[in-house]
């Protein structure tokens, strides 16, 4: 068994034969009768090692790793290690229509769909300080963090912006219920 890894000259082995004689087949026997004579010497030992957790857990994975498929020629197709796969098998390779399609759509709705196109209207000029003072309020009480000195007075200043704006924006807030033309207006227009 170790003669494979023996570097040593055939002159320099014991019991070496040259040719593969006798004394290859005496070797063997010999290298058979010393590991008989180990094992029922250490024959508690390696019992003990044979019933350990780390004996039974090794078993338990060889098992495992022989129940799992391993990949066999059967399981590749005709085309796997050529280019002879047809044409047309990938998701981007799909030619027929859909419902997403705009050259559909305006087939459906004819040429005369137009995109809406809302108009905002007309802003308050008092909305819009409000909305200046919520935000100026906001970045200013971040910016204020990073002035440790002057952090209490900024903070406070901003902070007072930052709540006129926002109570200012509730006050002039129109409710949802102010704004529907009836009762069962949901608020969504077409």
């Amino acid at each position: 068994m170790t003669d494979l890894n023996n570097s040593n000259a055939d002159e320099e082995r014991p019991n070496a034969a040259p040719n593969g004689g006798e004394g290859a087949s005496s070797n063997a026997d010999d290298l058979d009768a010393a590991w008989a004579e180990f094992a029922s010497s250490h024959a508690d030992d390696l019992q003990a090692v044979e019933h350990s957790r780390s004996a039974k857990r090794f078993e338990k994975h060889a098992q495992r790793r022989e129940k799992e498929a391993l990949l066999s020629i059967q399981d590749l197709d005709q085309g796997t290690f050529t280019d002879d796969t047809p044409q047309g098998r990938g998701p981007r390779d799909f030619t027929g229509s859909s419902w997403l399609d705009t050259d559909s759509v305006m087939d459906r709705y004819g040429d005369d769909f137009t995109p809406p196109n809302p108009s905002i209207g007309h802003v308050k000029i008092s909305k819009l300080v409000f909305w200046v003072l919520l935000i100026a309020g906001v970045a200013g009480i971040i910016a204020s963090v990073f002035m440790p000195t002057l952090a209490a007075i900024l903070g406070s200043i901003f902070g007072v912006c930052a709540l006129i704006g926002a109570a200012g924006l509730i006050v002039q807030h129109k409710g949802h219920t102010q704004t529907r033309r009836d009762v069962f207006d949901d608020g969504a227009r077409v």
